[in-house]
């Protein structure tokens, strides 16, 4: 088994890989994709960061704030675009854990899946904000290239992940109550 740990959307087909892992809403193409799991996006940030600046009580309000945001996310409510748009104190990075350690220490407002804001937020590092104006879902997904050529160990592979995620994913278990 060859597993490779990336952000970079790889192409498959081009690339020699058997099955891709892509979290969004996926445009169509000529791979096939099964859900996976429910992938849910979360604002939070440190109680003192709140404190000091106020909690947001709209997404335009948000974007008053200093926002930390995914760099390969497209265009959202929360994410300005493109990114030579960013407003002063926007954060952007292609890693979700330094965003939410940034979160942590005071930094801002980090917005990322819960699979990776989670732990902060059940732990109480972190506060939710705009629970009662959730994020748009998006979902996990096994991209892969041919259903007729696919390998038994393959089709095992996905069929374990979907067991083994389900949903509600075990991430989400905790957050239950803001989402």
């Amino acid at each position: 088994m060859d597993v490779q740990l990336n952000d970079r959307k790889v192409d498959i087909i081009e690339e020699g890989f058997d099955v891709a892992l892509r979290i969004g809403n996926l445009t169509s193409s000529s791979l096939v994709a099964r859900r996976i799991a429910p992938i849910h996006m979360m604002a939070a940030a440190a109680p003192e960061y709140l404190q000091r600046h106020g909690t947001p009580t709209s997404w335009e309000a948000v974007k008053q704030h200093k926002v930390m945001y995914y760099s390969y996310a497209t265009h959202t409510p929360y994410a300005p675009a493109p990114p030579h748009a960013l407003p002063g104190g926007t954060m952007v990075s292609n890693n979700g854990d330094l965003l939410v350690q940034c979160a942590v220490a005071g930094a801002g407002i980090a917005i990322q899946p819960t699979f990776i804001i989670g732990q902060a937020i059940t732990s109480g590092k972190l506060v939710p904000v705009m629970c009662h104006d959730p994020l748009p879902g998006m979902a996990l997904y096994a991209v892969y290239a041919h259903r007729a050529l696919m390998a038994s160990k393959l089709r095992t592979f996905i069929d374990f992940l979907s067991v083994f995620y389900g949903d509600p994913p075990p991430w989400d278990v905790p957050l239950q109550p803001y989402l």
